[in-house]
């Protein structure tokens, strides 16, 4: 992995070098050719300006050029560098009005020799153009002299530009691969089963939001390790104290300690029907959770969920002097649902709040519709749950360490259970308790759309 992040820093560096030259490169040829034009242009026109201006000037006053031929052989006398200069001046049509070249050859110039020549213009129009025949010798050499200083300024300018560009590319690339080396550490640490790594954020661009996703990754899957080794330690523990007390009388009977009496063979029979329902359970929350656990739906009436529910715990309220209350609004809307699975999870809800609330106490049932959702809820006046605890308390297998009591009793699975299966439903499950105030669990179900 170290060989590929340096081929990254490699190719970043590379990446900006190219560009850098390839923009100053561009920019340099450009500028030359624009700048050696430009200059061209200008020193030619500023060198015969005076001229052209004194041949307009003329034209304006006379109308010809008849007269004009000493102003071309004061400009071909004086002398720039030894030089003399020679001058043509045609009409628009290549005839020659004015000429002070010692040998003019015969004919009109060429069309491409009138192109290039200085246009003469009196009152906004061309009256004619001068042509230089012989332009002066070293000034077209101080010109290059000038462009080669230009053109030499451009490429020192360059290399530095590519100096800049090149230290530039590698601190950027740098700083780019540092957090990308680190999160490649911490996920060979995690790799190798060191799930307390955490990268630091330095930055806040989409590396650091990488970074604060992957911190966020090993947070979950510690949670899930601590919860796993949790919930491996506790169905251990649930399996135990049966397997110890049916292994014990099992034991004992076979070796005479204890006589085969009926009170002996039922609590062997007790034990094994408990470790039966939690191996059952086990086997329904993992079904449930993966998904694989099949459901016969069917359009139920909410308040006969309620009804059977209360029917079934009547007689043990009563005999622990616990009131059940049934409240449910008319004509509720039916909800699509497995009459067996949402009764056990009503089940599981009203065996936990029996177990909490004292005698003297009540448990409500109510159903109320509140838009697309059906709420069925269960509430008790029982001990209550610790703030702390109600994150967990629908984890399988939590027991608060600083409860009331109440999450801590029973094997943990019944709200587990509740939850998988309300969620099977498309629904969801929540809950609401103070201390010494009872609880309530709530059920949204969605509401059943005829097709």
């Amino acid at each position: 992995m170290l060989t590929i992040n340096r081929s990254i820093l490699v190719k970043l560096i590379l990446a900006f070098w190219v560009m850098s030259i390839s923009g100053i490169v561009i920019i340099a040829l450009l500028a030359g050719r624009v700048s050696s034009q430009e200059f061209n242009r200008f020193a030619s026109e500023a060198q015969y300006q005076d001229l052209i201006d004194n041949l307009a000037k003329y034209y304006a006053e006379h109308g010809d050029f008849g007269g004009a031929g000493g102003l071309l052989e004061a400009a071909h006398q004086k002398a720039q560098g030894g030089q003399a200069r020679e001058f043509l001046v045609t009409d628009q049509a290549g005839k020659i009005l004015l000429s002070s070249v010692q040998k003019l050859p015969s004919g009109r110039p060429s069309p491409d020799l009138v192109n290039i020549g200085y246009p003469i213009v009196v009152r906004n129009e061309v009256v004619a153009r001068l042509i230089p025949m012989r332009p002066p010798k070293d000034f077209t050499e101080m010109a290059s002299e000038n462009i080669r200083r230009i053109n030499s300024s451009l490429f020192f300018g360059g290399i530095a530009v590519t100096i800049l560009a090149l230290l530039f590319g590698w601190l950027m690339a740098r700083n780019i691969i540092r957090p990308l080396r680190e999160l490649n550490a911490a996920t060979q640490s995690i790799a190798q089963g060191d799930l307390e790594k955490q990268v630091a954020l330095t930055t806040r661009d989409e590396i650091g939001t990488l970074a604060a996703s992957f911190n966020a990754m090993t947070a979950s899957l510690r949670r899930s390790r601590d919860l796993r080794r949790q919930m491996t330690a506790d169905i251990a523990h649930e399996l135990r104290n049966p397997l110890s007390i049916i292994l014990g009388n099992a034991e004992a009977l076979s070796e005479g300690v204890l006589p085969a009496t009926p009170e002996t063979l039922e609590i062997i029979y007790d034990e094994a029907r408990h470790l039966s329902r939690l191996v059952d359970d086990l086997r329904t929350l993992s079904l449930s959770e993966s998904g694989e656990l099949s459901l016969e739906r069917s359009l139920v009436n909410p308040a006969e969920i309620l009804e059977r529910s209360a029917s079934a715990y009547a007689l043990r309220a009563a005999e622990k002097g616990v009131t059940i209350q049934v409240e449910s609004a008319p004509d509720l809307p039916l909800v699509n649902v497995d009459m067996e699975r949402i009764g056990q999870v009503l089940v599981n809800l009203l065996d936990n709040s029996l177990k909490h609330t004292p005698a003297g106490g009540s448990i409500r049932l109510s159903a109320f519709s509140s838009g697309e959702v059906v709420e069925i809820s269960v509430q008790d006046s029982g001990s209550g749950i610790l703030a702390e605890d109600l994150p967990y308390v629908f984890d399988r297998f939590y027991r608060g360490k600083q409860t009331s009591g109440r999450v801590k009793d029973g094997s943990g699975l019944g709200l587990a259970i509740s939850r998988a299966l309300v969620e099977l439903h498309q629904g969801r499950i929540s809950l609401q308790s103070e201390v010494g105030q009872g609880a309530t669990i709530t059920i949204h179900l969605p509401v059943a759309h005829n097709e």
